[in-house]
């Protein structure tokens, strides 16, 4: 019988698992913590790059750019290269050969670098592909290694090791990048990124049978590349919803920064006015956004640690999917009555924190359900085109309400209301077609009796054991995993000779000399939603 280790114990406190399953999750967390800690090293050197090299404006004019490229080159290509590579068995070849395309990437910018080429412009753009490119194709391959109910298991645990690697990237970018530079830092992440190169085979050989992803029937026959993915999601309603949801969100979050944005320049200025000192603007923007975005990472990180699976566990995706337009519809009508910093700040800093842990999370988890192809190829050109989309739309937004209408932060706030309440409206249909989804794949069915306990009879004044059979307990659901719990019946503490080892389902009994009596213990198990079976046996103890 395989036995809880201690790693899977530890990590055990944030989620369920089965026994067997931390080498898989742990590889994973690695290979997760790895791509956000070197993207967070390259993203402090792109903005003094560009800027060095040009404007503001140019900046946002390059990031319209990138969603040209995603559309009329990357989304192609990669429909291709899946086309090519998903006939083989295994299933990590795609992302490993990406992997290894942006290191080699990675180390010609630093060597173009050190050669004192102006690479700003490309850097820039190539980071925002890199970015959305590595994460939707490690999410995707995530999917296609776990089946429904292991995914809502184990994908909290790798997007809280994606916002560690994101917390500690920020926190070390700064300093590598006084030591070493800009090319010895682009030199830098590239070695990072040999990590998760080289745990793909591993994490796709360690998966368990009970976790494994089913085969799920493919897509018909993908159009001509250069428009399958969007064809893919034309024809399907679930990802058409999930496409709406992706530019919606971004809308609204890129709005919310440009509110924030007018409120801190509107104090910088105040404080500058103040010192009488033409620095103390920049100074006083550098400090505020150092730490707004500290806390923004600091709080995600602690949300998808401790709370994420809990949600998961209470709610399901289904439910978690809707937490974030909730939090928004809140957030801006409090801005909307007390339009103030200290109010915008903080509702920026807990919208962002919900988004980057529970919902960003539950957005990768919509896609468990779903076919191969549309993981792949309608995740990707999801995550990569329309995600930019987004993007592209607020700032024209920004640009036609407050350049030619003359729109004020206000304008913003209130319709920024609007488009969280359609932002929720989304958010239900997804989550109704996710359940019909699941109930499809895998229909969820409370765990069930195999075999009752027989009472005991110990002597006091000795130690004893008794080991639960592993088919004590059945559950009928793939992929799913049961927690124990044990207590006097109906619902009292052990007494403290008996303690209970709810991992390896064991019991150690060691009643005290010259006592004697019985006591009825109730055994419960679990599952991930919820549903529970029990049992309970009599323990009788004497001289």
């Amino acid at each position: 019988m395989t036995k809880f280790t201690s790693t899977e114990r530890f990590l055990s406190l944030f989620t369920t698992l089965r026994a067997g399953e931390g080498t898989a999750a742990i590889s994973l967390c690695w290979q997760s913590f790895a791509l956000m800690y070197a993207y967070y090293l390259l993203k402090v050197i792109r903005e003094p790059m560009i800027l060095a090299e040009g404007s503001a404006e140019l900046k946002a004019y390059t990031t319209a750019a990138q969603a040209v490229i995603l559309m009329f080159f990357v989304v192609p290509v990669f429909a291709k290269s899946y086309k090519k590579l998903s006939s083989l068995e295994a299933k990590n070849h795609l992302f490993r050969h990406t992997l290894m395309f942006f290191g080699i990437c990675l180390v010609t910018f630093g060597a173009a670098y050190h050669a004192g080429w102006h690479i700003g412009i490309a850097f820039y753009i190539w980071l925002g592909i890199f970015s959305v490119v590595t994460l939707a194709l490690f999410w995707a391959f995530a999917a296609d290694l776990f089946n429904v109910k292991a995914g809502q298991r184990i994908f909290p645990l790798i997007a809280a090791a994606s916002a560690l690697g994101a917390l500690l990237g920020s926190g070390s970018a700064s300093y590598l990048d006084q030591q070493l530079g800009h090319g010895g830092v682009m030199f830098s992440a590239a070695a990072i990124l040999l990590l998760p190169w080289m745990l793909c085979q591993r994490v796709e050989n360690r998966i368990l049978p009970e976790s494994r992803a089913l085969e799920t029937q493919a897509v018909s026959e993908m159009p001509d590349v250069l428009v399958a993915g969007f064809v893919m999601i034309w024809r399907n309603a679930y990802l058409l919803r999930i496409a709406a949801f992706v530019i919606v969100l971004n809308l609204i979050n890129t709005n919310g920064e440009y509110v924030l944005a007018s409120y801190v320049k509107s104090q910088a200025d105040v404080v500058s006015s103040m010192a009488n000192s033409a620095s103390a603007t920049g100074d006083y923007i550098t400090q505020f956004y150092s730490r707004y975005f500290f806390l923004v990472t600091l709080l995600s990180f602690g949300i998808q640690l401790f709370l994420v699976a809990k949600i998961f566990d209470r709610i399901g995706v289904a439910g978690a999917i809707c937490v974030l337009p909730i939090v928004m519809i809140i957030n801006y009508s409090l801005i909307a009555l007390i339009p103030v910093l200290a109010v915008v700040r903080s509702a920026m800093i807990f919208e962002n924190s919900v988004n980057y842990s529970l919902g960003t999370t539950s957005r990768h988890a919509l896609f468990l359900p779903v076919s191969r192809d549309e993981k792949y190829v309608g995740k990707h050109t999801i995550d990569t085109f329309f995600f930019r989309t987004g993007d592209v739309l607020s700032g024209g937004l920004v640009f036609l309400f407050s350049a030619v209408i003359g729109l004020g932060t206000l304008g913003f706030v209130t319709i920024n209301i609007f488009l969280a309440v359609l932002l929720l409206i989304i958010s239900i249909g997804i989550a109704r077609r996710y359940r019909t989804n699941t109930r499809e794949s895998l229909g969820n069915m409370p765990p069930i009796l195999g075999s009752p306990l027989l009472d005991l009879s110990i002597k006091s004044g000795e130690s004893s054991e008794l080991q639960l059979d592993r088919n004590t307990f059945i559950d009928p659901d793939v992929g799913d995993a049961l927690k124990y719990q044990a207590f006097l019946s109906p619902e009292e503490r052990l007494p403290t000779w008996v303690k209970f080892d709810s991992f390896n389902r064991t019991f150690r009994f060691a009643p005290p000399s010259n006592s004697s009596g019985s006591l009825t213990i109730r055994v419960v198990a679990r599952d991930f939603d919820g549903l529970e079976a029990q049992t309970s046996f009599t323990l009788s103890y004497s001289e």
